[in-house]
């Protein structure tokens, strides 16, 4: 009896065995698919978008949220091409669809630092002639009767002279002169030909009419005299060469040079133009 019981129990465990190794496989391909999200690729769409105004690696950083997240979706940026390849969901590329629409716009313009409006400056440059003798040139303007008495007082002349005037009109930001001509005294006893090159360097960007740079100011002055028997004889050259600033309104003396027995000197002074 023990025995027959024996071999009824051992049939029953054989034929539960094939069961419990089936439950035992469907549980590990249950685990499996929890662990591993998987989705039939025949669910997913694909779409290429072109993107006209953005980077399309910088739409992706934004965009990566809106997929699926799913195996086999994906979101492929081209710099070349400037597209965005997406393969997802149909409701997910709907909506990183719409979100392009809305993020793929041209960017602002940037707003450009406000330049000063730069007036014209008109330079006035003044050249008198200075000797021992009697004053026989033009007689010096009245703007000049300030400058004329500090340089009595400073040289060692009797007279002081006009020669030439000149007035040129160029603009406060990096402007430039050049004048040449000639000058003469009203008896012919002395003239001469001269060139005047000044260049303005603006300080920086900001308007300051107390501060006109001239980065250059060069005048060069070749000067003859008639004798009396009408021909010419050569009184020399003579040159002032010196960068300064000046103010607007300010009268400033140049340089002086010798020219033989006489000397020429450069005054300058400036006015703005509104």
């Amino acid at each position: 009896m023990l025995i027959k019981t024996i071999k009824l129990i051992a049939i029953i465990a054989c034929a539960l065995l094939p069961l419990s190794t089936t439950f035992a496989q469907q549980n590990q391909t249950q685990t499996k698919q929890s662990d591993y999200p998987w989705v039939d690729f025949s669910g997913f769409k694909g779409k290429i978008f072109d993107i006209k105004n953005r980077d399309p690696r910088e739409l992706v950083q934004i965009l990566q949220p809106l997929g699926s997240g799913f195996k086999g979706a994906t979101l492929q940026p081209n710099t070349e091409y400037k597209t965005i390849t997406v393969r997802d969901f149909p409701e997910n590329l709907a909506t990183i669809e719409e979100a392009i629409k809305r993020l793929d716009v041209p960017l602002p313009p940037k707003p450009q630092p406000l330049r000063p409006t730069y007036p014209d400056i008109e330079v006035f440059a003044y050249v008198l002639i200075a000797s021992n003798g009697e004053g026989d040139g033009a007689p010096s303007p009245p703007v000049l009767a300030d400058v004329i008495k500090q340089l009595q007082m400073t040289l060692n002349y009797k007279s002081y002279q006009l020669l030439t005037s000149i007035v040129q009109r160029t603009s406060y930001e990096n402007g430039s002169i050049d004048a040449n001509g000639t000058a003469d005294l009203p008896d012919k006893s002395l003239y001469g030909k001269y060139a005047l090159q000044i260049s303005i360097n603006t300080p920086g960007t900001r308007f300051d009419p107390s501060q006109i740079a001239l980065s250059k100011l060069l005048f060069q002055m070749e000067g003859f005299k008639e004798r009396d028997d009408r021909s010419i004889i050569g009184m020399g050259d003579t040159k002032i060469n010196t960068r300064l600033s000046i103010r607007e309104g300010e009268k400033v003396v140049v340089g002086t040079a010798s020219l033989r027995d006489k000397a020429i000197i450069l005054v300058l002074t400036t006015r703005m133009l509104k």
